[in-house]
């Protein structure tokens, strides 16, 4: 007789095991991690270890929200409103450019309304360029603020993202 397979050994029918087993290992490796900078198990402590997962992996992945509930004792509709409320927090893998047009009112009115609109002209549906826009930036002096791979940007004018962009392309 066969020896009966626990809960967490189970294989998904629909593949074989491979990526169900990385999968585990990265969730496995990360929850260490998690045990050694953030020991305490406190919710306060959710923005930091959500900045940590982004410096590790460059994105939030949804594998690791889920250790970090089950660390945190967080339920996944408050790791997911913290992870949406930040624009530098990512839920998506970065792409080789990303853009993010401050659209405050001060940016909005130097012209931060042409930029959003030339950058998502611009943008391809693949996985090169990616456009979004963020409120407020909180660099009103500096209008328009565009962020570029996650630096911040001040009077950008439609010939330097432009030039950005043709850089970025395949």
């Amino acid at each position: 007789m066969g020896r009966r397979r626990r809960r967490d050994e189970e294989v998904d029918p629909a593949s074989d095991g491979a990526a169900d087993a990385e999968r585990r290992g990265l969730q496995s490796g990360l929850r260490s991690a998690l045990r050694n900078q953030f020991p305490d198990r406190n919710r306060s402590n959710l923005l930091p270890v959500l900045h940590f997962l982004q410096h590790e992996h460059g994105y939030l992945p949804e594998w690791a929200l889920q250790v970090v509930g089950w660390h945190l004792r967080v339920p996944a509709s408050e790791i997911y409103g913290a992870a949406t409320s930040y624009s530098e927090l990512l839920l998506d893998p970065p792409r080789q450019l990303t853009i993010v047009v401050c659209t405050g009112l001060a940016c909005w009115q130097a012209g931060g309304e042409r930029l959003l609109a030339e950058a998502m002209q611009r943008a391809d549906p693949g996985d090169v360029i990616g456009v979004s826009a963020t409120a407020c930036a909180f660099l009103c002096g500096l209008a328009p603020a565009v962020r570029i791979n996650g630096a911040w940007r001040g009077r950008v004018d439609e010939g330097q993202l432009t030039a950005w962009m043709g850089n970025a392309a395949p």
